[in-house]
């Protein structure tokens, strides 16, 4: 049997389109795949329907199934032809109210009339209520029929389902002007109580109105229910993520000119990570079974930032969600030697840690810790924290027994912030040529701008006695809490320039602090002591 690529069903639903007047013609003649099933729910909803117009006046059944053992416990009879909408053209259903329990359901279309006499029609199913008999039909009336757990809802215009607030008390449309219009999705609300839809669209009051145009590729919601993402390819132009935030009937609008040069953004995909505050676009291949090109861009879902991802280095920290250890080179120092990134914990939490055991490659104590307790996690990484971890970022430094990299710099006064000329080449504190003029400090950035973590330790040494922490400005709460975790004192002291803290702290949110180790080795108690620190902070900038 020959099989089909996803490539053959993106065109054959391009080519509906194209055949169609302007509007998303297709998706009201196909189901969505495998019904409506959200990972929080239980249960998964499929309808069994008519589809050829002559059955108009038959009955459409609608199952409930139970996810885990697989029977139907509940089902209900609509006259008429209706299917589980699809959101986008990958065919992803929804429609299901974060409480579970209120489902929209959509009505098959045969003919594509004049747009002036074009109607949509939906039926509002309350999952609460449970039908009475095998045989009656019901929501045969407009409304809500007594006793009746269906209520239709007919609406001039072409309408699609975008959402449905987590009460079910709210349901949201999008609407697509016609008659030579462009296909501006204007998000309409629909209150389900009192039978009224709201005139005024939802339009982001910071989008340009040409931004909102075009068809869905894919969509996905979050975990509660809330909030609703969907990806457009901005007919033609620049591709854009619509955020329809259903609890408070507010939308948002994501630009994305990083992909508007992909040839077919029909091969994309998106998906939630496993924590809800990143969102993941990716490329599937052309070709039938052949690899895409992996994660291209990620989405903060809190800032709405967008982020390119690297081709290979850091893509690995978005491809395994989940608890683990993952360790992976992702570069290169100037001589060549590797440096590698471990991720430990599971990522399915939000707040990360970062830490950085070794910066100047003759203090290297830090690169020693693990970031795993015996008392804590039983010697595997903490499941209730999300921890990244690069031992060394100088091992050129560090086979050399200097503290400077390769080319004679020293990394930790090579970063923009602040930056000056200091010293020349060899010197202790030489700064480079320029900011980032070295490959180990362009990789930290890269690091610190993927992960985005809430707080971040650098690891130093110094020629006292006792150790410390230190930190300025905005780090310095967090910094003190390390510093009562790992039983050290803190200190308040300014950033140097060109420093990696220094340039954190002006670019990015969260704690960035330092912690200064005597000379020399780590004895076993002070390695502990820093081991159960690390995963405590982990922990606590998840819950803060």
């Amino acid at each position: 049997m020959r099989t089909i690529s996803r490539w053959t069903l993106s065109a054959a639903l391009l080519a509906l389109t194209c055949c169609a007047t302007a509007g998303a013609k297709g998706l009201e003649t196909m189901p969505a795949r495998d019904g409506v099933a959200p990972e929080w729910s239980p249960y998964r909803y499929m309808t069994m329907a008519p589809r050829h117009p002559k059955a108009e006046g038959r009955t459409t059944t609608l199952v409930r199934i139970n996810r885990e053992g697989g029977e139907i416990d509940r089902w209900w009879f609509l006259r008429g032809s209706w299917m589980t909408p699809p959101l986008a053209y990958d065919l992803s259903g929804g429609g299901l109210s974060a409480d579970g329990g209120t489902l929209v359901l959509a009505a098959y279309r045969y003919a594509y009339p004049r747009p002036d006499r074009w109607t949509s029609r939906f039926a509002i199913v309350d999952t609460r209520v449970s039908q009475d008999g095998v045989t009656q039909a019901l929501g045969t009336d407009e409304g809500r029929v007594s006793g009746s757990p269906v209520q239709r809802l007919r609406l001039r215009g072409d309408y699609r389902l975008a959402g449905v607030s987590p009460d079910g008390a709210t349901v949201y449309l999008y609407r697509h002007p016609r008659a030579g219009l462009p296909s501006v999705n204007e998000v309409r609300s629909y209150d389900v109580e009192r039978g009224r839809l709201d005139p005024e669209p939802l339009f982001d009051p910071h989008a340009q109105r040409r931004r909102v145009e075009g068809l869905p590729v894919t969509a996905v919601s979050d975990g509660d229910g809330r909030w609703s993402y969907t990806l457009f390819d901005g007919n033609g132009e620049v591709p854009y993520v619509q955020a329809l935030d259903t609890a408070e009937g507010r939308v948002a609008t994501i630009a994305l000119p990083q992909i508007a040069d992909r040839p077919n953004p029909f091969l994309l995909n998106m998906t939630l990570g496993t924590g809800g505050n990143k969102l993941f676009l990716s490329s599937s291949s052309a070709v039938q079974g052949q690899p895409g090109t992996g994660p291209l861009l990620s989405i903060d879902t809190d800032s709405f930032a967008v982020r390119r991802l690297g081709k290979g280095s850091l893509a690995f920290l978005h491809a395994f969600p989940g608890p683990g250890i993952r360790t992976k080179t992702i570069g290169h120092s100037t001589a060549g030697r590797r440096i590698e990134l471990r991720q430990l914990g599971d990522t399915k939490w939000p707040g990360e840690l970062l830490v950085f055991g070794c910066i100047h490659g003759d203090e290297c104590a830090g690169s020693k810790i693990e970031p795993v307790s015996a008392s804590l996690t039983a010697g595997c990484p903490d499941p209730d924290s999300d921890i990244y971890f690069v031992p060394n970022l100088d091992p050129d430094g560090t086979t050399a027994g200097s503290r400077l990299n390769a080319h004679g710099v020293d990394l930790n006064r090579n970063f923009p912030s602040e930056w000056q000329r200091i010293g020349s080449r060899w010197s202790p504190q030489y700064s480079g040529p320029r900011p980032f003029s070295e490959p180990e400090t362009r990789l930290a950035a890269q690091v610190i701008r993927a992960v985005r973590p809430a707080a971040t330790i650098w690891f130093h040494q110094y020629r006292g006695e006792k150790p410390f922490v230190r930190a300025w400005g905005q780090s310095m709460e967090g910094a003190r809490h390390f510093a009562a975790l790992a039983r050290m004192p803190f200190r308040a002291m300014r950033w140097p320039a060109g420093t990696a803290p220094n340039w954190q702290n002006h670019n990015f949110r969260g704690a960035t602090f330092v912690v200064e180790l005597p000379r020399g080795g780590l004895e076993p108690r002070m390695r502990e002591r820093l081991s159960k620190a690390i995963v405590r902070m982990g922990r606590w900038v998840r819950e803060d």
